[in-house]
């Protein structure tokens, strides 16, 4: 059998480790273990691989199905940017999905959030495959009226998805709140996307629940097929399903390709040459 997303980032993690002590940069020691994962495969790898593929269709079959409440989470608020991205990247997919009808989509983003984390930046989202006219952002100062705001969109048909950012768990949208929604968005057609940031696990109605964190991404690739060195490729997610009709918790790392809008999974490592693989900087104690 191969080894699990687990097993491989414990041992990126101990060769950095090594690679700290020795006076090596980060990206050194993951460059060394995907190689030598590369040069010595495992047994088993073109099953995991066929089974990747099948988690990968039928959850992409599951998330872009209209009428459906989908949740992601982000455990830290450091990963606001990825949960937002990965939600972007759902919903432009369902928006090609419907091509030739509702192409708008709507963001209610949190106050708090944006507060911490920052509002979305209109250049990113262009180079992110998203133009400016087709979103709509709003920014409504208590949960009560963004949960209005919600109902009052699915209800208008206007919309091909709405992403509705939460920060925590607040006491005002709980399990009824979230039950209604999803009654709405089903009986309505609707997409809804809620991006719940620095929130813990807690009772839902939605269909299926992700932790989304970032993931190191490649180079970027030239014409001729090599990779620019230096360079910072294609977002890249991990993915962990918490709650789906799969059995499990299982993994899954995507990367978003802009041009064709389309999520995939990431069969291939291919080091930046930049920073570390962790998104937050590891300082020594004082």
């Amino acid at each position: 059998m191969g080894e699990s997303p687990q097993a491989r980032e414990t041992l990126f993690a101990l060769r950095e480790a090594i690679a700290r002590i020795e006076g090596k940069p980060d990206h050194v020691a993951r460059t060394a273990a995907s190689t030598a994962a590369s040069l010595h495969p495992q047994s088993g790898n073109g099953a995991l691989e066929g089974d990747r593929k099948d988690l990968f269709d039928g959850l992409m079959n599951q998330m872009l199905a209209p009428g459906n409440l989908i949740e992601m989470r982000g455990r830290r608020l450091q990963q606001a940017g990825a949960v937002m991205g990965f939600g972007l990247a759902l919903a432009l997919m369902g928006a090609e999905k419907d091509r030739g009808a509702r192409q708008r989509l709507l963001f209610i983003a949190d106050p708090h959030v944006v507060r911490e984390a920052g509002l979305a930046y209109a250049p990113g989202l262009l180079d992110f495959g998203l133009s400016s006219a087709t979103l709509v952002h709003a920014m409504p100062r208590r949960i009560e009226d963004a949960l209005w705001l919600v109902e009052a969109a699915l209800a208008s048909r206007a919309f091909s998805a709405i992403l509705l950012e939460v920060h925590g768990n607040p006491k005002k949208f709980g399990l009824t709140e979230s039950r209604r929604l999803s009654l709405k968005a089903r009986a309505t057609g609707g997409r809804l996307i809620l991006l719940r940031q620095a929130g813990e696990e807690e009772a839902s109605s939605a269909l299926l629940r992700l932790s989304v964190e970032p993931a190191p991404a490649a180079a970027r690739t030239l014409a001729d097929g090599s990779l620019l060195g230096g360079s910072i490729g294609s977002p890249v997610f991990r993915i962990t399903l918490e709650k789906s009709r799969i059995p499990g918790s299982p993994e899954l790392t995507l990367e978003w390709n802009s041009d064709d809008r389309r999520l995939r999974l990431f069969e291939q490592f291919a080091s930046s040459s930049l920073g570390s693989s962790h998104s937050v900087a590891l300082f020594p104690k004082a």
